[in-house]
């Protein structure tokens, strides 16, 4: 089976050995597991700042070597505390794992995954523990898949495995952790089926089955660290709106939830460790304004046909907008609904949304 624990499932070594005795009960079972894993904590916000101290405006390539150690770490430490329980375990990094991604520095793509190399370590260990949101070029450079990654490889190897299981660790109840499940563009299209399970309360997961008929909503994404950025061109050079951003894109920003207030105007966000000083740089380039807002969040509903029935995007706005508070900025798309938030109203837009749609909700409160 596939288990993948998220960084706040392990911030601690007391986390950390409370997985290992969760693997190991798995494996006592008779299992093959194969333990997906985040950098534990907030080890990839001190390795961002950490880049940050000896670089201005550190090269993406170099920001994908450093922050691939932290998921690389984390497996080491979780496979020494399996192997303390008596059971045999190992670490491997994507590359290890036989991960082949495409794409750019930060935003990688899983293509295919060789299976292979994981079936011969499990022939010498019980547990195999992988580095999640990373794997190697064709060309051998290795890449991180940013944002979700490690649910995306997660759901990559049970694809790849043939394994119909996938359970999501996560620390809000039933939540769908950001980019559960294969990006556009990912090689995997296996069905798998995806549990949502919170770290500490098992039994209050979803089982999200975007297979079955009539199953349109099939979870809910979210994000607490997100800025929006606001770039105003003169009134002459509206048309300049999309070189301005493919000037960012070129940069290395993601932009993402993008919108046109008007011709002169675009919103967008990004994530929250994104530098902002090239924004400011293009900005002057194209002689524009510009703004940044910091402590926002994210929701998304993510589906097939949301569309195709008004009570979709109805149900989400209800939800959302019940909290009290404004909605920044909101996209829509027949696979996602995003609404943008202030931060500290995400956990209650998850649970909002999850009980809107009947994914499974508990009556305890969001974790961690």
């Amino acid at each position: 089976m596939i288990r993948k624990y998220g960084g706040s499932s392990l911030a601690t070594p007391e986390h950390v050995r409370t997985a290992a005795g969760a693997l190991a009960a798995l494996a006592a079972e008779g299992r093959e597991v194969v333990a997906v894993v985040s950098a534990m904590g907030e080890t990839t916000d001190e390795l961002v700042a950490l880049a940050g101290g000896f670089a201005e405006r550190p090269e993406p390539r170099e920001v994908d070597q450093l922050l691939a150690t932290g998921g690389q770490a984390t497996a080491a430490l979780l496979a020494l505390a399996v192997n303390q329980l008596g059971v045999p375990a190992g670490s491997l990094s994507g590359d290890q794992a036989g991960i082949v991604v495409g794409g750019r520095p930060g935003a990688g793509v899983v293509e295919w995954v060789d299976t292979h190399r994981v079936r011969e370590r499990l022939r010498r260990w019980r547990v195999v523990v992988v580095a999640g949101s990373q794997g190697r070029t064709r060309d051998g450079e290795l890449l991180t898949l940013g944002r979700g990654g490690a649910d995306t490889t997660a759901v990559a190897l049970a694809a790849a495995f043939g394994s119909t299981d996938c359970e999501i660790r996560t620390d809000v109840p039933g939540g769908h952790a950001p980019g559960a499940g294969p990006r556009p563009g990912s090689t995997a299209r296996r069905p798998v089926r995806v549990r949502v399970l919170h770290s500490v309360w098992p039994a209050h997961g979803t089982a999200p089955d975007p297979l079955s008929e009539g199953h349109r909503v099939v979870g809910v994404a979210h994000e607490r660290d997100v800025r929006l950025v606001s770039l105003t061109l003169a009134g002459d050079r509206p048309v300049r709106c999309a070189p301005a951003l493919a000037g960012l894109v070129e940069h290395g920003l993601h932009p993402d939830v993008l919108t046109w207030r008007d011709c002169h105007e675009v919103r967008f966000t990004v994530g929250g460790r994104t530098p902002v000083d090239v924004i400011g740089e293009v900005a002057r380039e194209l002689g524009a304004r510009w703004a940044v807002e910091d402590g926002l969040g994210a929701v998304s509903v993510v589906g097939v046909g949301l569309f195709d029935h008004s009570g979709y995007l109805a149900g989400t706005l209800r939800a959302v907008g019940g909290l009290g508070a404004a909605v920044t900025a909101l996209t829509t798309s027949p696979s996602r609904f995003t609404a943008v938030l202030p931060a500290d109203l995400v956990d209650a837009a998850v649970l909002a949304l999850h009980e809107t749609f009947g994914l499974g909700l508990p009556a305890a409160g969001v974790g961690g």
